[in-house]
Protein backbone atom coordinates (compact mmCIF):
# COMPACT_ATOMS: atom_id res chain seq x y z
CA UNK A 1 0.00 0.00 0.00
CA UNK A 2 1.50 3.19 -1.49
CA UNK A 3 1.58 5.83 1.85
CA UNK A 4 0.70 9.57 0.88
CA UNK A 5 3.18 12.44 1.58
CA UNK A 6 2.31 15.62 3.89
CA UNK A 7 3.21 17.57 0.73
CA UNK A 8 0.43 15.82 -1.53
CA UNK A 9 -2.00 15.98 1.65
CA UNK A 10 -1.25 19.40 1.71
CA UNK A 11 -1.64 20.39 -1.69
CA UNK A 12 -5.17 18.39 -1.49
CA UNK A 13 -5.85 19.79 1.64
CA UNK A 14 -5.19 23.58 0.15
CA UNK A 15 -7.33 22.17 -3.04
CA UNK A 16 -10.77 21.46 -0.79
CA UNK A 17 -10.10 24.17 1.88
CA UNK A 18 -9.93 27.03 -1.39
CA UNK A 19 -12.99 25.71 -3.14
CA UNK A 20 -14.86 25.79 -0.01
CA UNK A 21 -13.76 29.42 0.98
CA UNK A 22 -14.78 30.51 -2.51
CA UNK A 23 -17.98 28.82 -2.85
CA UNK A 24 -19.12 30.03 0.62
CA UNK A 25 -19.27 33.39 -0.40
CA UNK A 26 -20.80 32.78 -3.52
CA UNK A 27 -24.52 33.73 -4.18
CA UNK A 28 -27.09 30.98 -5.60
CA UNK A 29 -25.53 31.53 -9.16
CA UNK A 30 -21.94 31.11 -7.80
CA UNK A 31 -20.77 34.34 -8.12
CA UNK A 32 -18.69 35.78 -5.15
CA UNK A 33 -17.09 39.18 -4.87
CA UNK A 34 -13.33 40.11 -4.65
CA UNK A 35 -13.01 41.60 -0.97
CA UNK A 36 -10.46 43.89 -2.31
CA UNK A 37 -12.05 45.64 -5.20
CA UNK A 38 -15.24 44.29 -5.39
CA UNK A 39 -15.44 42.59 -8.66
CA UNK A 40 -17.84 40.04 -9.32
CA UNK A 41 -16.65 36.89 -10.72
CA UNK A 42 -17.89 33.37 -10.58
CA UNK A 43 -16.33 31.72 -7.70
CA UNK A 44 -14.02 29.81 -10.11
CA UNK A 45 -12.08 32.59 -11.76
CA UNK A 46 -11.57 33.68 -8.51
CA UNK A 47 -8.85 32.98 -5.69
CA UNK A 48 -8.36 32.29 -2.25
CA UNK A 49 -6.45 35.00 -0.79
CA UNK A 50 -5.26 35.11 2.62
CA UNK A 51 -5.03 38.86 4.45
CA UNK A 52 -1.44 38.05 5.74
CA UNK A 53 0.53 36.22 3.26
CA UNK A 54 3.15 33.70 3.04
CA UNK A 55 1.35 31.03 3.30
CA UNK A 56 2.21 29.83 6.83
CA UNK A 57 0.62 26.67 7.98
CA UNK A 58 -0.26 28.33 11.13
CA UNK A 59 -3.04 30.23 9.37
CA UNK A 60 -3.35 28.41 6.11
CA UNK A 61 -6.36 27.06 7.02
CA UNK A 62 -8.25 29.37 9.30
CA UNK A 63 -11.48 30.71 7.20
CA UNK A 64 -11.22 33.86 9.07
CA UNK A 65 -7.99 34.84 7.40
CA UNK A 66 -9.07 33.54 4.16
CA UNK A 67 -11.65 34.68 1.36
CA UNK A 68 -12.23 35.07 -2.17
CA UNK A 69 -10.12 37.48 -4.52
CA UNK A 70 -9.43 38.08 -7.94
CA UNK A 71 -5.79 37.30 -9.64
CA UNK A 72 -5.12 41.12 -9.90
CA UNK A 73 -5.57 41.97 -6.29
CA UNK A 74 -4.06 38.07 -4.98
CA UNK A 75 -1.07 37.89 -7.18
CA UNK A 76 -0.61 41.24 -8.78
CA UNK A 77 -1.17 43.89 -6.07
CA UNK A 78 0.45 40.89 -3.89
CA UNK A 79 -3.27 40.91 -1.72
CA UNK A 80 -3.77 44.27 -1.71
CA UNK A 81 -3.14 44.89 1.78
CA UNK A 82 -4.52 48.19 2.52
CA UNK A 83 -7.60 47.07 1.42
CA UNK A 84 -7.82 44.01 2.65
CA UNK A 85 -7.32 45.58 6.44
CA UNK A 86 -9.98 47.56 5.90
CA UNK A 87 -11.93 45.00 4.49
CA UNK A 88 -11.06 42.62 8.33
CA UNK A 89 -11.89 45.78 10.48
CA UNK A 90 -15.36 45.77 9.35
CA UNK A 91 -16.13 41.99 9.05
CA UNK A 92 -13.86 40.84 12.43
CA UNK A 93 -12.77 44.00 14.30
CA UNK A 94 -9.25 44.52 15.72
CA UNK A 95 -9.42 41.40 18.37
CA UNK A 96 -9.43 39.42 15.32
CA UNK A 97 -7.11 40.72 13.76
CA UNK A 98 -4.42 40.66 16.51
CA UNK A 99 -5.29 37.04 16.87
CA UNK A 100 -4.60 36.44 13.55
CA UNK A 101 -1.31 38.34 13.56
CA UNK A 102 -0.38 36.14 17.01
CA UNK A 103 -0.61 33.08 14.96
CA UNK A 104 0.84 33.93 12.39
CA UNK A 105 4.27 34.18 14.66
CA UNK A 106 3.68 30.20 15.31
CA UNK A 107 5.56 27.69 13.61
CA UNK A 108 3.28 24.82 12.37
CA UNK A 109 3.79 21.35 11.36
CA UNK A 110 1.17 19.18 9.85
CA UNK A 111 0.43 16.05 10.63
CA UNK A 112 -0.81 13.20 7.98
CA UNK A 113 -4.13 13.28 10.51
CA UNK A 114 -4.43 16.52 10.36
CA UNK A 115 -4.31 17.18 7.25
CA UNK A 116 -6.72 14.30 6.21
CA UNK A 117 -9.03 15.57 8.81
CA UNK A 118 -9.16 19.16 7.47
CA UNK A 119 -9.79 17.25 3.64
CA UNK A 120 -12.98 15.44 5.19
CA UNK A 121 -13.98 18.55 6.89
CA UNK A 122 -14.00 21.16 3.51
CA UNK A 123 -14.70 17.98 1.06
CA UNK A 124 -18.24 18.71 -0.94
CA UNK A 125 -20.61 16.30 0.14
CA UNK A 126 -21.09 13.87 -2.71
Amino acid sequence: MKRTSISSLKKKAWKVFSEYIRQKYADWRGYATCVTCGAVKHWKELQAGHFIGGRRNSLLFDERACHPQCMPCNVWKHGDQIKYFRFMQRAYGEHVIRELESLNLVDKQFKKEELESIIKKYKPCP
